[in-house]
């Protein structure tokens, strides 16, 4: 982006926040950043280092780009009874290389949440625009196992009596290739890109009692393709061209999920996850998380499936000490002959050692393991590493979430024969172990 193409942004910007200050409203700010220097020992720039086909990897010292996200709101409205609130974000990311970079910003949210509106739950919130809808993640890994964030609209925290409902409309479009006719999707000639129209339905039902400081979080997503009733085209397949309509476009599927949180758990709280996903709701793989729908390819995704089980959380350990945890296994099954499986297990922790209310040290080990990641040499092959992070933190206050942080790491990670190659990038492509180090910030507000 040009400098003249950020002007008209930052004037809009300045609009929205000028005139919400002339109205007597009062402009909220937030937002998450995170940016560094970083470097890979023996040359090259700072690479990240994740298993091949995991769903994610383990954040500390491991991240290489400046992500930004900026939030601005304001409540435009309120009677006492009724209120409606204006939220937004704008984001974005760069290749942290050096001073100008250009890139478009992402406007990941602009919607309205009104309050007070509807009769028949008065406690209930109706909101309309794009937003990130109900998130569920672990922070170590930047790991969002539920979100079908995007588009959309719905109702939330309708009082049932033994839970708060939710029912949401969310949009997750996407593109697909194809070919208008046979002879050229033989010859892969004359490619055409259209938009695919998809729907997501989100039900939940949240806050379940079940125990002492515990509670049940039950979900539904729903998702199907929309395309033009007339559609027809072409993909290549192995030499042929396959002739894909209305209803290799128009798959459906669904993932169920049921979240347990304990609160009060050693000073901290666990969440324990088990999910199952169907047919087109597997379209992402392993990294399944209620929003991929439809892979445009000559075979859809019917009679596939994702079963996930998962347990993190943070605790405290002492006085000095607080640590975030995860354990997960995740199995993808194939309904394609001579497809085996994949199964991705993980574990990791993330200790962290406070020496007084600004400075402390975090190690972060974590190792993954994929069966069946990757074909080589006409044998399914499997990956794994393990990755191990010492940052020096100084933080604005003492705690596990104490944000901002400026860390000082030094990374280390290794991985199996049959991964070299395909991971460590440009640095360590000839290796089976690679070491980074850096300066990294992060902070929210």
């Amino acid at each position: 982006m040009t400098k003249a193409r950020l002007l008209p942004l930052a004037g809009a910007i300045s609009a929205i926040v000028f005139s919400a200050a002339a109205s007597a409203a009062t402009v909220d700010f937030h937002g998450y950043v995170r940016s560094g220097i970083g470097s890979s020992l023996g040359g090259g720039a700072q690479e990240e280092f994740s298993a091949v086909g995991a769903g994610t990897n383990y954040r500390l010292g491991n991240e290489n780009e400046t992500y930004g996200e900026i939030k601005l709101g304001s409540e435009l409205f309120n009677n006492g009874e009724q209120s409606f609130y204006l939220d937004s974000n704008i984001a974005f990311e760069v290749n942290q290389a050096k001073d100008w970079e250009e890139k478009t910003p992402a406007f990941r949210e602009f919607n309205v949440q009104a309050k007070g509106v509807l009769d028949f739950a008065p406690e209930a919130t109706l909101w309309a625009g794009k937003r990130f809808y109900k998130r569920q993640d672990i922070h170590m890994m930047d790991y969002y196992y539920w979100n079908v964030s995007g588009p959309g609209a719905g109702i939330e925290n309708i009082d049932t009596g033994m839970g708060k409902l939710s029912l949401a409309w969310v949009k997750s479009g996407t593109d697909y290739e194809y070919y208008k006719t046979e002879a050229d999707a033989i010859a892969k000639s004359d490619l055409q890109k259209s938009a695919l129209d998809q729907d997501i339905l989100d039900i939940r039902l949240e806050g379940i009692p079940t125990n002492k400081d515990g509670s049940l979080t039950l979900g539904l997503n729903y998702g199907s393709g929309n395309p033009f009733e007339d559609f027809k085209g072409y993909v290549h397949d192995n030499g042929n061209g396959v002739e894909i309509g209305k209803g290799d476009l128009d798959d459906s599927g669904y993932m169920l999920t049921a979240e347990h949180t304990q609160g009060n758990f050693f000073g901290g709280f666990n969440k324990i996850v088990v999910q199952y996903a169907a047919d087109a709701m597997t379209a992402w793989g392993i990294g399944t998380n209620g929003q991929g729908i439809s892979g445009i390819t000559a075979q859809n995704h019917d009679g596939n499936s994702l079963l996930r089980v998962m347990d993190h959380g943070v605790v405290t350990l002492g006085d000095n000490v607080e640590m975030q945890y995860v354990a997960g296994y995740h199995k993808m099954s194939f309904d394609q002959a001579g497809k085996d499986d994949q199964n991705w297990m993980t574990f990791g922790v993330r200790p962290v050692y406070f020496w007084n209310d600004i400075m402390s040290t975090a190690v972060e080990v974590g190792y993954d393991h994929v069966e069946n990641a990757f074909e080589e040499a006409g044998k399914m092959e499997d990956s794994q590493l393990t990755k191990l992070t010492i940052a020096q933190q100084w933080s604005a206050g003492r705690g596990y979430w104490a944000r901002p942080q400026i860390r000082a790491f030094v990374t280390y990670a290794n991985w199996n024969d049959e991964s070299k190659g395909r991971i460590g990038g440009e640095a360590f492509e000839n290796e089976t172990s690679g070491t980074t180090f850096g300066v990294q910030m992060e902070a929210w507000w």
